[in-house]
């Protein structure tokens, strides 16, 4: 006979349990307490323990019938049919405790969990699995998760085949229940008891719990009982749990807070010099969180200022919103010069962006709700994200560092897909760049042709069987979220139109691309739209911003934006997980190649 338990650990550091010496004594206080709150009318008086010793492991066993519930059917039915009838539904309860040399764990049957549940450590199986997780080997099946960042309070996530753990963007979630597969490393070496044949990996399922997806016989469970202990005394992984919010308002107000104003301050040496590589900007993405579609696909943005009378009165209106940043700060310096920190603090207090679609405001918040970077204070590195500030625990910018170099190595795009050169001295614009594909067989250049909001890519190409979507930012630098948001955003759309029979914004594409006389690769309507066939590849394509040009997954120590290694991994977790897959390309500024591992600013 075989059974499919979940494992739970007794907390013995329980505030009823902690001065509990011997293993009856606690699982007594267990049980009393439990038939103490509920009353439980058949509770037996006394506890009716069976014993059993195996090897260096003691069982316990507690096993009784309650009165659970009242069947429904006593209410449907009328009284003259059931006033000499006992409708109580009696069921089985159950716990298995088991007492090794290091823990207490115990099995449950029935609705037996209700008498455990004050007891256990409720972050035992993913403490557990924290032991023993192998991230690039591991298969991610599904995870539930808290989220601590954004406006989603849960989330629960299943994944094709093949999805890794370090694939999953775990920076700003909390896990709290995982199901997956183990690397047939771990299977053999913690597990090998439970394998059928010797390449048999195992699936488990952690949380409060920790579960093998295996139907076991008593002897494969006091086997696993004995390795929980053996694992225990692994060395733990922060990697699943690597942030912490700052709550501490003092610092935020006396570090953080002014720190982020004087970034913003000294970049105002910058207006009108964007475009010139040798000066220095304060690196940021700037994006509404509350909704990044509706702040991306929004018509204009009405830029807001305070009156005195404390209402707000737009002082520019914008279509593009890569200008919003530029023109409140040129506003705040017509306004309080370029020497008034004060002043020009309290202005971008005060400033608001508003969107607007089809003539409508649509959503709208502060200017500094919008601003998402990183800054070093006090020698830390801190996140901003969502008007919340995070400190980055000193696992996190190694698994940063890991998962970026995992994509970066594992996941290229071909090399033909991307062969011109971009020096930033000779073409100093996006669009420049892009546009030197045009006419190019099997290219389309589609930078700058919005449909219904939407810009699908900068780069369209095509192989026999593939179909890669192409976006390009210069530098390997915090500009990558604003890239991870179109992508996003554009994956999102695709497989909308992909899953139905209505290709208007295929066909809307199209006509921009003749009425902007752009090359159609001699494609009909008909043509371009099949296309979208093929098998669909994003491709996240980039430059070095270095003085040299340096190769990114050679040097990524000389890369240091945290933020572009998390919204490298954020796209990449997110695109494979939700939409299509993801590979990554870098552009070289030359066609002579610069490996060096030195590089500077």
């Amino acid at each position: 006979m075989t059974q499919n338990p979940k494992i739970y650990q007794i907390n013995r550091n329980h505030i009823d349990l902690k001065n509990k010496v011997d293993t009856e004594s606690i699982i007594q206080t267990i049980i009393y307490t439990y038939q103490k709150k509920l009353k439980l009318k058949n509770a037996p008086k006394g506890l009716n323990l069976n014993r059993f010793e195996k090897d260096d492991i003691s069982y316990y066993l507690y096993l009784f019938n309650t009165d659970e519930i009242i069947s429904d059917w006593q209410g449907f039915l009328p009284e003259e049919l059931t006033h000499n009838s006992d409708f109580t539904q009696q069921k089985l309860s159950l716990i298995l405790f088991a007492r090794t040399p290091i823990e207490l764990y115990c099995v449950i049957g029935g609705n037996a969990y209700r008498m455990v549940v004050p007891f256990i450590n409720h972050s035992f199986g993913l403490n557990t699995y924290s032991r023993i997780m192998k991230p690039e080997s591991d298969q991610l099946s599904s995870i539930k998760s808290r989220g601590i960042t954004g406006y989603r309070a849960g989330l629960s996530e299943h994944f094709r085949d093949n999805y890794r753990i370090i694939d999953f963007i775990k920076f700003g979630k909390i896990p709290k229940e995982i199901n997956l597969i183990l690397s047939s490393e771990t299977s053999s070496l913690h597990f090998s008891f439970l394998q059928g044949k010797s390449d048999e990996t195992i699936q488990i399922g952690v949380g409060k719990s920790f579960k093998i997806k295996k139907s076991v016989d008593f002897y494969k469970l006091h086997q696993l009982f004995s390795e929980l202990d053996v694992i225990s005394e692994l060395a733990p992984s922060d990697y699943l749990s690597s942030y912490k919010e700052i709550d501490d308002q003092k610092f935020i107000r006396e570090f953080l807070y002014p720190e982020l104003i004087k970034n913003i301050f000294n970049d105002i040496q910058g207006l009108g010099r964007r475009n010139n590589p040798n000066i220095r900007r304060f690196e940021h993405d700037f994006s509404n969180p509350n909704d990044i579609e509706q702040f991306y696909e929004a018509d204009s943005y009405d830029l807001k200022e305070k009156t005195k009378n404390k209402g707000y009165k737009t002082f520019k209106t914008v279509t593009n919103r890569r200008e919003i940043y530029d023109a409140v700060l040129t506003r705040a310096v017509e306004l309080h010069g370029e020497n008034d920190r004060f002043n020009f603090m309290v202005f971008l207090q005060g400033a608001r962006v508003t969107c607007v679609k089809n003539n409508k405001a649509t959503i709208g918040a502060s200017f500094l709700f919008h601003i998402t970077t990183e800054l070093n204070v006090l020698n830390r590195p801190y996140f901003l994200v969502d008007t919340k500030w995070y400190n980055l625990r000193n696992s996190f910018v190694q698994d940063l560092r890991t998962s970026a170099l995992h994509i970066l190595k594992t996941y290229k795009a071909p090399s033909e897909i991307l062969t011109i050169p971009w020096d930033k001295q000779i073409v100093t614009k996006e669009g420049d760049y892009n546009l030197q594909y045009n006419g190019h067989e099997n290219y389309f250049v589609l930078d700058t042709i919005i449909v219904d909001g939407l810009e699908l890519c900068d780069i369209l190409y095509y192989t026999d069987d593939t179909l890669y979507l192409t976006h390009v930012k210069y530098g390997f630098e915090s500009k990558m979220r604003e890239l991870h948001n179109q992508i996003n955003i554009s994956a999102r759309r695709l497989k909308d139109v992909l899953g139905t029979s209505d290709k208007s914004l295929l066909e809307k594409i199209y006509y921009k691309l003749v009425e902007k006389r752009l090359s159609t690769n001699s494609m009909t309507i008909s043509e371009f739209i099949k296309l979208f066939d093929k098998r669909i590849v994003f491709v996240l394509a980039f430059t070095s911003h270095l003085k040299d040009d340096l190769l990114v997954e050679d040097n990524i120590d000389s890369f240091t934006s945290n933020i572009t290694k998390f919204s490298l991994v954020q796209c990449s977790s997110d695109l494979r997980a939700d939409y299509f897959d993801l590979v990554v390309h870098q552009i070289r500024r030359s066609n002579k190649k610069t490996n060096a591992k030195n590089g500077g600013i």
